[in-house]
């Protein structure tokens, strides 16, 4: 288990070829950047059981293999977000509860019920473009746009976002890394305190009062 520390922003699809060609990316970049197709599946009851315990289960595609995902907890404050997160490699697109080792999700885990009621309740399917940048004295930051939609029943929404993970060095340093990349920018940048589960959730809540 890790604590996750991001910074998520939103910005027009016609701005990210100007994005990609910043003087800022291209100063602080390590290596090449990459390019991944990511699909996702959101697992959660009818009842949003997991939500409620403020947990997030997913499993994510990374070309062939399954990644599991349990975020939980934490704050977000002005477009920075800060989560606990486990992360399992696993067989397929289902939940294995067999990798959890935190005690308390075990327990939440542990229940039958709660097993049999999980299903897909949305999905995210986008490109991610990832620079890896070294900013200041020791601090990497993993610098990620995608591009891509949340689809929920006969819904969709679109993805268009920068997210700034903090490898290592401080908060402090993303902030300060944050308004430079606002700064250099042209076009609008909006800190974004709603992530892509939260969409998902609102996505999957419209769809289902329309469908009633």
């Amino acid at each position: 288990m890790h604590t996750e520390i991001e910074l998520k922003l939103c910005l027009p699809p016609q701005s990210v070829a100007e994005l990609k060609s910043l003087p800022l990316l291209q100063g602080y970049s390590i290596s090449e950047p990459t390019t991944q197709k990511l699909y996702t599946i959101y697992y959660d009851t009818p009842d949003f059981a997991l939500k409620n315990e403020r947990i997030a289960l997913r499993l994510r595609k990374i070309q062939n293999e399954w990644v599991q995902t349990i975020k939980g907890g934490g704050t977000v404050s002005a477009g920075l977000h800060q989560r606990q997160e486990w992360e399992y490699p696993v067989l397929d697109n289902q939940p294995d509860f067999s990798k959890i080792t935190d005690p308390s999700l075990i327990e939440l885990f542990a229940d039958k019920n709660l097993r049999q009621q999980l299903r897909s309740i949305f999905v995210t399917d986008f490109t991610r473009i990832t620079f890896q940048l070294l900013f200041m004295e020791r601090c990497n930051i993993e610098f990620c746009i995608d591009q891509g939609e949340i689809t929920a029943g006969q819904r969709t929404h679109p993805i268009c976002e920068i997210e700034l993970e903090l490898k290592s060095g401080t908060p402090s340093q993303l902030l300060k890394f944050t308004t430079l990349l606002e700064n250099q920018c042209t076009f609008p940048l909006t800190r974004e305190n709603i992530n892509k589960s939260m969409r998902g959730y609102a996505l999957y809540t419209k769809n289902n009062a329309t469908t009633k």
